[in-house]
């Protein structure tokens, strides 16, 4: 790999969570890429990556030192993340504490409560409205933002996400015959140990980047692709969404209202999901020179592997490629591929 795995297991640590996305399969992409970059080219490499979502693949190229970093995704909580990841700075246990108790100034703002009280107890919106709204400077407003968003992601249930809340008395919850609250439950105590501890693992992440030339975007990969700087060594990583940019599973309103500090309305994208899909990937790679690297991944969507493999192919050589099992017959494909 192009970090040691003790390295990529800091990383981890820091990275924003989320399930099902190629940051589980990031020793073997990392694996490749070393084969696929020589050791003497690597400071050289750009890394760009258009939906960043984790962040765990840019967080390895910069901790390896590529000469430059770029960070884009157009979901809200992957901005948050990276913006406190590359440019976050200057939290202190202490200021932490403070924050957390209520003793730092707070911006002025809607109470998270009052629209997000279907699925959040007041204790919980309080918490986060103290890190996500602090009147501090903005290095310290970016990381301690971070944290509100990770401490809120954990009331989401691993299978169901953010569920709706019949009652807030907690008894009533511990009581529900039809739904198991106990993780819900037991997540309201703690707080402050949980954040000190991402905290100091945000910490330990920055001291493992060596590289300073980071930019951090958020917009449509279709809308900013054309507009980066490909020159020198690059790798590219494409890989968009299936079903579109606004059409949202309920965990995902619920954070992105929160970050908005109002309700955000479900809406539905206009284009059908292989259309969406097609579109970003043409979108993506066709301003790259000849030569530039691109990493996909694709055929747990709308289109099947093959179909990917022959979008991909468009535009570029394969140099390595690899399925991933999904289960239940499904099988999905990440590749590293050569522009033409």
């Amino acid at each position: 790999m192009i970090v040691d795995p003790s390295t990529l297991a800091r990383l981890r640590r820091a990275m924003l969570p989320m399930d099902g996305t190629i940051a589980d399969h990031a020793e073997p992409i990392l694996a490749a890429v070393a084969d696929a970059v020589p050791p003497a080219r690597r400071e050289a490499l750009t890394y760009v990556d258009l939906t960043a979502g984790s962040c765990l693949l840019p967080l390895a190229f910069a901790a390896a030192g590529a000469r430059a970093v770029v960070v884009n995704d157009i979901a809200a909580r992957s901005t948050i993340a990276a913006r406190a990841l590359f440019q976050g700075d200057g939290v202190t246990a202490a200021l932490l504490a403070n924050a957390l108790s209520g003793r730092c100034h707070m911006r002025m703002h809607a109470p998270s409560f009052a629209f997000a009280s279907d699925y959040l107890t007041s204790g919980a919106c309080a918490t986060f409205d103290r890190l996500f709204h602090a009147d501090l400077p903005r290095r310290q407003v970016a990381t301690l933002r971070y944290l509100a968003v990770r401490e809120v992601l954990g009331f989401a249930d691993a299978e169901d996400g953010f569920r709706i809340l019949m009652t807030h008395d907690q008894a009533q919850l511990r009581a529900d015959r039809e739904t198991d609250w106990r993780s819900f439950l037991a997540h309201h105590g703690g707080a402050a140990a949980r954040l000190e501890t991402m905290r100091s693992d945000m910490a330990d992440a920055r001291c493992a980047l060596r590289t300073t030339r980071i930019r951090v975007l958020q917009a449509d990969m279709r809308d900013i692709a054309n507009r980066i700087d490909y020159d020198g060594p690059c790798l590219v990583a494409v890989n968009p969404p299936t079903n579109g940019i606004d059409e949202y599973v309920i965990e995902d309103q619920i954070v992105h209202s929160l970050i908005s500090n109002r309700l955000v309305p479900l809406t539905r994208c206009t284009e059908g999901p292989a259309e969406f899909w097609c579109s970003r990937v043409d979108a993506a790679l066709s301003p790259l020179p000849s030569g530039t690297l691109f990493l996909v991944w694709g055929g747990d969507g709308a289109l099947d592997i093959d179909a990917c493999l022959a979008r991909w192919r468009r535009f570029g050589d394969a140099i390595h490629c690899a399925n991933v099992d999904l289960g239940s017959g499904r099988k999905a494909q990440w590749g590293i591929f050569r522009r033409r």
